[in-house]
């Protein structure tokens, strides 16, 4: 009796339980392992707020979602999963704002050499306002403290503009070790007891204004010769002539233990002030009637002075190019270690924040990819497809051949198969090259885009260099054999 009661109850027990798992299931979204939701994206207009920013919508300022519905794919995919806020502000309005892994726009993120940028834009008020002279200034006579250091007692003819352009020509080392090597000469800096004596005791191994080498010590100089000349620490003058007529209220200065401010890397922001700061830039130094910044600083400091590492070089501000579309986009932007970004792109009355994981993989690199390969794109119609052109067979052997990359040891290889031309980016990946004339060739590349080449030649007509444009930045190839 008891045996056929429980063959009875057995089945709609069990129809229960699993009723039950499947229902509780369903009321628990599913997360992949990067602790994003795997969920299809609609985009939602930013949430207006009283904190002077005006919101649009994607659609009302003519920028195509696909391409960012695209984006967000990916990211709520785990493939870009280091980003921690996008932000998106054209014609001078919030149309879009995205945060991830639990960041909101009232959270200051950490700036990194971002920082380095907004420094500039300090050294730049102390010239508008007369603290400084201007930035031919011989940096010597700025640090009295310090007389007993090399660099004032040898009188370095380093100036203003040298340690702005980091071409002051200082022994340090920023590429051959991680950064929390001690060998890294920043790590050494941080270790110290006195930074700015530190930097100050630095040997002079090249001549300045030659040469560029990333030098975070050198912002960490401007900083002191801020509160040298105008008797406040960069964070109180920031927050009086930058900051507060910007209308951020909210930030930070990380701090070395004698009270000198990191203002090579230190900042807290949020995203929202981050685009204040970019969009102020982008208006020549004007936020909503008001000039915070002369435009003639903003001119000066943020034009290209000299090439490193790819990309030119301003005063604390970097400039690349875009190749998009068959259009050339001029992008400026503050650069932070992870993944920091303010990129602004005046031909498209654009400004894009990126805030990121500080240390990930993907460094530098994950921004400007999502800037080239989605944000770009989705700002700038699809023009007719680039023309082709035939070249003689001869004219295509003399490209081919094995470049050396300046500056890396690397060889890159152009080959000819029939008629075509041939290279491989380095990531295993075979991409065709396409003359548009005897000068100038395109192609895609799956890992990282739209890319052009440049062909330099002799006076005797042989190939001697080809300049590839890819991302934001410039590449110098020479050829080898």
């Amino acid at each position: 009796m008891i045996k056929d009661i429980n063959e009875t109850l057995k089945y709609p027990v069990l129809l229960f339980l699993l009723l039950f798992f499947f229902t509780a299931c369903a009321q628990v979204p599913r997360v992949n392992r990067h602790g994003l939701p795997q969920r299809e994206y609609i985009y939602q207009k930013p949430e207006a707020a009283d904190d002077g920013w005006e919101i649009s919508s994607l659609r009302d300022e003519g920028v195509e979602q696909a391409k960012l519905h695209e984006m967000m794919l990916e990211i709520l995919a785990g493939n870009s999963r280091y980003v921690h806020s996008i932000l998106l502000i054209k014609h001078g309005k919030l149309i879009f704002e995205e945060y991830f892994f639990g960041y909101s726009r009232d959270t200051k993120h950490f700036l990194a050499s971002v920082s380095k940028s907004v420094t500039s834009l300090a050294i730049g008020l102390t010239i508008d306002k007369g603290y400084v002279p201007d930035v031919d200034v011989l940096t010597y006579e700025l640090f009295p403290k310090y007389k007993r250091s090399k660099w004032i007692k040898q009188k370095y003819p380093v100036r203003l503009k040298h340690m702005l352009t980091m071409t002051a020509g200082l022994n340090w080392d920023a590429l051959s070790h991680r950064r929390s090597h001690p060998g890294h000469t920043t790590y050494q800096m941080y270790a110290s007891s006195d930074p700015v004596e530190f930097v100050l005791n630095r040997n002079l191994s090249d001549i300045p204004g030659q040469k560029y080498n990333y030098n975070s010590g050198l912002t960490i100089l401007l900083g002191e010769i801020i509160r040298r000349e105008t008797g406040m620490y960069i964070d109180e003058f920031s927050g009086k002539f930058l900051f507060t007529p910007l209308g951020i209220l909210d930030y930070s200065w990380d701090q070395f233990p004698d009270g000198t401010i990191q203002t090579d890397g230190g900042l807290h922001l949020r995203p929202r002030d981050m685009a204040r700061i970019g969009y102020m830039v982008l208006n020549n130094g004007h936020w909503q009637g008001r000039q915070i910044v002369s435009p003639e600083w903003i001119a000066e400091s943020t034009q290209t002075h000299i090439i490193g590492l790819g990309v030119g070089y301003g005063y604390q501000w970097r400039r690349g190019k875009a190749c998009i579309n068959r259009q050339t986009i001029e992008v400026l932007y503050a650069s932070g270690h992870g993944g920091q970004k303010i990129f602004i792109i005046p031909q498209l009355d654009l400004v894009a924040v990126f805030t990121s994981k500080v240390f990930n993989p993907t460094g530098h690199t994950g921004p400007e990819k999502m800037l080239v390969k989605y944000i770009l794109p989705a700002m700038i119609p699809t023009g007719a497809p680039r023309k082709t052109v035939t070249l003689d067979p001869e004219y295509l052997d003399r490209l081919t051949g094995k470049y050396k990359i300046k500056g890396i040891d690397a060889v890159i290889p152009v080959f000819r198969q029939g008629d075509t031309l041939y290279t491989k980016t380095g990531f295993w990946e075979t991409v065709e090259i396409l003359p548009e004339n005897e000068t100038r060739f395109y192609g895609s590349s799956k890992k990282f885009g739209d890319f052009q080449v440049d062909v330099n030649y002799d006076e005797n007509g042989n190939v001697t260099q080809l300049i590839a444009h890819f991302e934001l930045r410039s590449m110098q190839l020479d050829k080898v054999e």
